[in-house]
């Protein structure tokens, strides 16, 4: 027996028990997607084509993955989710930390945001969507798969905390987590305007020296104060040794563990 048959009989064994779709034939080919993304380790269609149980052309193989992967009858949750929630059991008492991140592809013509939980030095995707266009984007467009999220998760762990970085640092995103029943941990620019709670206005970087930690209770982010929020600030090293400041919003307390 190869190792990529052994390799399938073993995940086919376990997730075949998980995954009940009627078309039996979708998760066979499924399965042998993941045994050539496993034993391959690169997504290249032409190197999962390699380990695929066929005597065909390798260019067959790529085009009958293609073919696989463009299945618009293939519901790709139905496929998913089940295994989502047998990885969360035993979760209840989890504080589960959610990254959102995103990635341009096809010349910046596209841009796949992705939803996933952190598991130690690991992130399990547990949604996506592909966005057309560049640039920052807006709740609207990815309020749907934070809710799928939310409903996944409901039950399932102890409390959510959403982490992102700059790229999602408008006011929305945090009352969006609010809406959830979220916490959040959001880096923001560090030229963003603040209130603090005696009045005084101006820029995160004007308040806070090199290399000094600060901490922030209750300040209106934002010129136009669109947030009450709290907010930790912090310095790492950036790839030129230079200092750089981190600035973290959240709805919970500002102190070390959130910088």
């Amino acid at each position: 027996m190869s190792s990529s048959q052994e390799l399938y009989n073993r995940l086919s064994e376990t997730v075949s028990a998980l995954v009940k779709v009627t078309n039996r034939k979708q998760l066979a080919n499924w399965l042998w997607i993941v045994v050539g993304l496993l034993q391959g380790k690169s997504p290249a269609l032409s190197q999962i084509a390699n380990f695929l149980p066929m005597n065909t052309q390798a260019e067959s193989r790529v085009t009958l993955i293609r073919r696989w992967l463009m299945n618009w009858h293939v519901d790709v949750w139905a496929f998913y989710e089940p295994i989502l929630k047998h990885v969360l059991q035993g979760w209840s008492a989890v504080q589960a930390y959610v990254i959102l991140d995103g990635v341009m592809i096809f010349g910046d013509r596209w841009q796949i945001f992705r939803v996933s939980l952190q598991h130690g030095c690991r992130a399990i995707p547990l949604a996506w969507v592909v966005v057309p266009g560049k640039g920052l984007t807006t709740v609207q467009h990815l309020k749907t798969m934070l809710e799928r999220v939310k409903r996944l998760l409901h039950n399932r762990v102890k409390s959510v905390v959403f982490l992102a970085d700059r790229g999602f640092r408008d006011c929305d995103w945090a009352q969006l987590c609010l809406d959830l029943g979220w916490n959040y941990a959001i880096r923001v620019a560090c030229n963003t305007y603040i209130t603090l709670e005696d009045g005084r206005t101006g820029r995160i970087d004007a308040w806070v020296s090199p290399y000094r930690n600060r901490y922030f209770q209750n300040v209106w982010l934002t010129q136009a104060q669109k947030l009450l929020t709290n907010l930790s600030v912090t310095w790492t090293t950036d790839k030129n040794g230079q200092p750089e400041m981190v600035a973290v919003i959240s709805n919970q307390i500002a102190c070390r563990t959130r910088s």
